[in-house]
Formats: structure tokens, sequence, C-alpha cells
């Protein structure tokens, strides 16, 4: 019910944006570019005084550092806004220039301050404060140069308000030490917040700005927050509602982690989806999983990457159901098999029982595919898929398995391919390698796999506790795609330095010399793939699909790669 009324409310705030934009000739394109140009009028703004910096390096503090950090953030919650006023129910993708600075702005660990690597292309602890202001200066020069493109690209027949676009600077002396900057964005954003700010220059005043009115109503919206990162990224659902201190290296927030496994099956059934399997291997043979890519994506200010890492999640969430209706089509085969052999007649009267099992089973499944759909799925591409698996298991329930085998073929192709498309592994475990040869085998491999069914129905009722964390993000934006969208590939890439990245047992050892330390060579390291010649088509269908013009030659800083969270010793 709740959810129902959130929903009502949030169409009616798009219906009346939509009145308000129509009635004031601002489209949404408009209102994209005004917003823009003002974000990087902001951070033009804020450059003198990181420049200042830069200048003065060999005498600056750390704390002067943070102080930079601290500042810039005050207008963290004007982007969110931004994009709030900017959301539309067909947004298939997000304003990129806007989201990547939101993502930086208000990032999980609540702090923008990254290392960055030396000169010789390596993280160290020797020089704190100079890594941490190249960090800063690398980002800062990223964001520039996107929203510049942004602008260049898209805005060019576009009305700017120059009321709203201009980023007024309140420094009065042009003294940019570092020490003015917090009271002068404190002033910036109150421009936004206090309707009676006096300000003598009329060039100032937004009381007559169009855009300035669809922001402000959106800067009194609560469900502006949605588009938070950590919701973006289903934080909650992936952490385990637990609370970790981000810039915490003991918490062990930035571990790798894998699940907890008793008499081959996890202890917690959510796990099967937190870990699901991708067909990427590590060096140590185990499979790169979504937590290793979420360990990445926290700290990713790639708006077009974060969109490939929610349609993985979408996919993971679906794959336990689909990994159980591959065990149930094998066992099915298995079944009808072990019926052919000569061991069939020894123990004919105790079969009886497990294929009227097979029936119920079956029955349960599609109700468990069909509570998923309902309770998990709003997208309409793959509610018709998990909807057609049920209609195909429907037809096979009851009947001659011998007669059925092209219906069951055309299951098991069907889960394959999205497992696929989804760089997602299909492998279901020891039931795809069971052998039977007697009819022990065969009640040990039901056994097994019943289990597994049961399972399902718990794996549900954890996923109904984080609902509302699944459909946050489906009230942001349009999920359309339903296999893993080429644009997300870009998140494996280089594959091998990513791959020994999202790998790392905890890449802040490398970094920081804890208990520990990791030795990554990133050009000799062996990495595996369950497919190398998908791989090999991967990397051709980049070189003849390459990003948008605007895009080429914007520098990509890389989580893990090009840049690390700061961590200050206590």
């Amino acid at each position: 019910m709740n959810y129902l009324i959130t929903m009502s409310v949030h169409k009616i705030f798009y219906i009346f944006v939509l009145w308000f934009n129509i009635s004031t000739a601002i489209e949404y394109i408009e209102l994209n570019c005004n917003f823009s140009r003002y974000i990087l009028n902001y951070f033009k703004h804020n450059e003198k005084y990181l420049l200042k910096l830069e200048e003065e390096k060999s005498n600056i503090l750390i704390s002067d550092l943070q102080i930079y950090g601290r500042a810039i953030q005050s207008h963290g919650e004007i982007v969110i806004a931004m994009l709030e006023a900017l959301r539309s129910e067909d947004w298939r993708d997000y304003p990129s220039s806007l989201m990547n600075v939101n993502l930086y702005l208000n990032n999980v660990s609540g702090s923008v301050e990254m290392s960055f690597k030396n000169k010789n292309g390596k993280f160290d602890d020797s020089n704190r404060i100079l890594n941490l202001l190249e960090g800063f200066l690398m980002i800062h020069k990223a964001i520039v140069k996107r929203l510049e493109c942004f602008i260049l690209s898209t805005c060019s027949g576009t009305s700017f308000e120059e009321v709203f676009t201009n980023c007024p600077d309140f420094n009065k002396k042009k003294d940019y030490r570092i020490k003015f900057l917090p009271d002068i964005v404190e002033k910036l954003k109150n421009r936004f917040s206090i309707t009676d700010l006096q300000l003598k220059d009329y060039r100032l005043k937004l009381k007559h700005s169009e855009v300035f009115r669809i922001l402000k109503l959106a800067m009194k919206n609560d469900s502006r927050w949605d588009f938070h990162p950590k919701k973006l990224l289903y934080y909650d659902l992936m952490m385990g509602q637990q609370i970790f201190g981000e810039r915490n290296l003991l918490s062990s927030a930035q571990y790798r982690k894998i699940p907890e496994v008793k008499d081959c099956h996890v202890v917690n059934v959510i796990d099967y989806f937190k870990f699901a399997q991708l067909t990427y291997k590590c060096p140590d043979d185990s499979y790169v999983t979504l937590f290793d890519v979420f360990r990445y994506m926290k700290y990713n200010f790639n708006a077009k990457q974060l969109q490939g890492y929610q349609e993985l999640v979408l996919a993971s969430t679906i794959r336990p159901i689909l990994l159980v209706v591959r065990m149930y089509i094998s066992f099915l085969k298995t079944f009808d098999d072990f019926c052919k052999s000569s061991w069939y007649d020894k123990s004919k009267n105790n079969l009886d029982q497990i294929r009227i099992s097979l029936t119920e089973i079956g029955t349960a499944i599609i109700k468990q595919i069909k509570y998923f759909n309902k309770q998990f799925i709003i997208q309409k591409l793959p509610k018709t898929y998990l909807n057609n698996i049920c209609n195909d298991i429907r037809n096979i329930i009851g009947k001659d398995i011998s007669q059925s085998y092209r219906t069951l073929d055309c299951i098991m192709l069907s889960t394959k391919t999205f497992f696929y498309n989804n760089k997602l592994n299909n492998y279901c475990g020891i039931i795809m390698d069971y052998k039977t040869t007697h009819f022990n085998n065969i009640v040990q491999l039901y056994n097994m796999f019943s289990q597994r069914v049961s399972e399902m129905s718990t794996y549900l009722i954890e996923l109904d506790k984080y609902k509302e964390s699944l459909h946050v993000v489906n009230k942001t934006r349009n999920i359309s795609s339903f296999y893993f969208s080429r644009s997300s590939y870009e998140i494996f890439k280089p594959y091998l330095t990513m791959i020994n990245r999202l790998c790392s047992p905890n890449i802040y050892n490398e970094i920081y010399n804890m208990e520990t330390t990791e030795s990554i060579n990133d050009e000799t390291s062996r990495i595996n793939t369950v497919n190398q010649d998908t791989v090999d088509n991967e990397k051709q269908t980049d070189i003849q699909n390459n990003e948008d013009l605007s895009e080429l030659n914007i520098p990509q800083p890389k989580y893990m790669i090009d840049y690390i969270l700061f961590i200050q010793y206590s």
C-alpha cells in the first residue's frame, strides 16, 4: 500500500512538472543544459581554490585539502534535486554529466577524498598530501571535461537563463586561499535555499527564474533521495543492511567476500544473488562475482557503468530462480534416462513417489516464478520472459518426459541464452555432473534438488525484505534492456587489469601496507574466462561500436586503477 501511495505521489509530481515545463516553455533538454551549465560554473568557481592549493603544495596540510573536499560537497543535495527535477517515467538513461557529479559528491563513504597514483604509476604512502591533491585535480578535470563536452555537443541551440547558470563569485577580495572557500560555497548554496537573500545585483536574483522554480519544487520533494548513490547501487541489499565504516579498513567494507557455505549450500540464501558468479575467472580459478563488481562500483563516477551494473543486479536476482529451473529440467532428463535403463525394473515401484513429487515440484517452481515476477519485476521484457518460462514448465508437468524433450531443450536454451548475454555463469552445481547408475543415486540427486527448490522459497522471503531497495532504481529509470548493454562491458576494461583488481582480496593492503601485501603484475597475471571467444568478440564489438564522438577524448579515471579512497590514519 505504501508503495502504491509513493508511486501515486511520483505520478502527481511528474504530471505537475510536465505541465509546468509546458506552461513555461522549458523542455527536458533545456532544463538539463541549464543545470549542467550551472554545475560546470560551480566547479570552475571552485577551481581557483584548488589551483591555489596546487600552487602552494609544498606548504599545504592534509586538513587544507579536506576543507576543499567538504566545501565542494555543499552542492551534493542540489545535484540530487536537479536529477529529481529531470525525473521521467520514460527515462532509459540518466543525464550522464549530472549523474557523474552525483556519484562523486554523494558517494557511499560520504567523502570525496581520493588518492591518486604517483608518477611511477603506483599507489604508495610516501607523500599522502601530494597524492590526495592529485586525486582532487584528476577527478575535477574529468568532471569539468565531461560537462563541457556535454554542453558543447547537446546544448548549442539551448536558451540559457544566465541569472541561474551564473555562479557568482562572492569572494570580494579575490583571495582564493582555502580558508575562505567554506563561507563562499555556503553563500552559493543559500542562494538556492533562502528566497529572501538580499542581493543588490539584480543579475543574481532568482525570483523570476523558471529553471529555479522547477529546482525549488524538486528540493522540497522527499522522493529526490531516490537518486542518492547508496540507493542507486542497492547498497543496503548488497551489504545486508549492516552498518560499515567505508573509511575504516578494519571494518572489512573494502574486502573481497565469499558466501558462507555448509554441505554444498550457502548458509544465507540471499547470497545466491549477492555472490552470483559471472563468466570471468580470477587468477586463483574462482569466479568474479556480483559483489566484486559492487565493490568496484561504490566509488565509480561513471553513469553509464552505473546503468550496466543495475542491469547486472536485475539479472542476478533472476539467476537463482533460473538455476532451479535448469536443475529441474536436468533432473527430468536424468530421471527419464534412468527409467530407460536396466536398473528401472528393479526399482520401478520406488520411483512412483518421485514421479508424483516431480509434478508437485514443477507446480511449486511455477508459483515461485509467478511470485517473483509479481513482487520484484516491474519492467515488461523480464516479466514476459518469466511468464513464458512458466508456460513452458506448465506444458511438461504430468506429461511423458520422452514426449516433452523439445520443450525441455527449449527451456535449457532460453535460460542459457539469458545467462550468456548477462555475463552470468550458468553452472548449476553437482546436479549437472552427478552420475546415476543406481536407484540410490536417483534418490540422493532428488534430495539435493528438492532442497534447492525449498531454498528458493526462503530466498523469496529474504528478498522481500529488500523489495523497496529493488523498486527504487526502477523508479529512477526505465531499465528497458533485458541483456547486459554494450556500454556495460566498459566495467571490465582493460580486462587484464580490471579482473585482477576485482579479484584482489583487499586492494588497500597493497597500497597502505597492511598485514599483508599484494603484488599484482597487470601485464603478466593470468586470467581466465569461460569462453575466450566471447572476450574476443566483445573486443571486436567495441571496435565497431565506439562511444559517441562527444565521449571519445574524455578522461575516464577508474577506481582501484587510477584512484582509491583516501584513508586517514587515526
